[in-house]
């Protein structure tokens, strides 16, 4: 596994494409269930995911065509996930569909990050298989060499306090914390009290 080949790309399958919404919920199935979708299963997940996820905003780490990781990059015209109406209706009928996009409006309302002369990074998925094995920090060094090319001078992400190792391998890339958010009060049933929002300034 650790001499494991892994290509960074933002083109990949539809199968694949899959894959990366079945990894994105096994990552954050708290936050689906309690915070972001209030989804009652993994299939009502996955349905919504795979109809909202704008593939081409992220790069891929990929191993003989399996997907091991992925991060999302928001460059200021359109997010990574783009919960829509029509699909959320699909899955959770009128009603259900109504306030979920309520309440997940009001979630990225009170998560608006203004980018400027930024990337934001959200999120960044490492499956529990790959862990360890250096593919976030590939992935985080692919998403330096994009900033640079479109000549960001900034990137930007958030980590939740319950989640030290990923705050570990951010501050080693060169990621500084700039302010520690207290969110309990909506968080605190997704498993986490705080988040800590961190920047990395590049040198163009």
């Amino acid at each position: 596994m650790s001499t494991m080949k892994v290509k960074i790309t933002n083109t990949i399958t539809e199968n694949q494409k899959i894959a990366v919404a079945k990894l994105f919920y096994e990552a954050f199935t708290k936050k689906f269930s309690t915070l972001w979708l209030f989804a009652k299963n993994e299939a009502q997940a996955i349905a919504v995911l795979c109809e909202c996820i704008n593939y081409e905003k992220g790069l891929y780490a990929i191993s003989e065509n399996n997907i091991l990781g992925f991060i999302g990059l928001e460059t200021g015209d359109g997010l990574f996930v783009n919960f829509k109406f029509s699909t959320l209706t699909e899955v959770f009928g009128f009603l259900g569909a109504t306030w979920r996009f309520i309440a997940y409006g009001i979630y990225r309302l009170l998560h608006n990050n203004r980018i400027d002369q930024e990337v934001h990074i959200d999120p960044i998925v490492v499956s529990i298989q790959a862990r360890g094995m250096g593919v976030g920090t590939q992935l985080l060094n692919a998403t330096i060499d994009f900033a640079r090319s479109i000549d960001r001078k900034c990137l930007f992400l958030e980590v939740v306090d319950t989640n030290p190792e990923a705050q570990k391998l951010y501050k080693r890339i060169g990621f500084s914390v700039i302010t520690v958010e207290d969110t309990r009060l909506f968080t605190s049933n997704a498993g986490f009290y705080k988040v800590i929002h961190m920047k990395k300034f590049l040198a163009i």
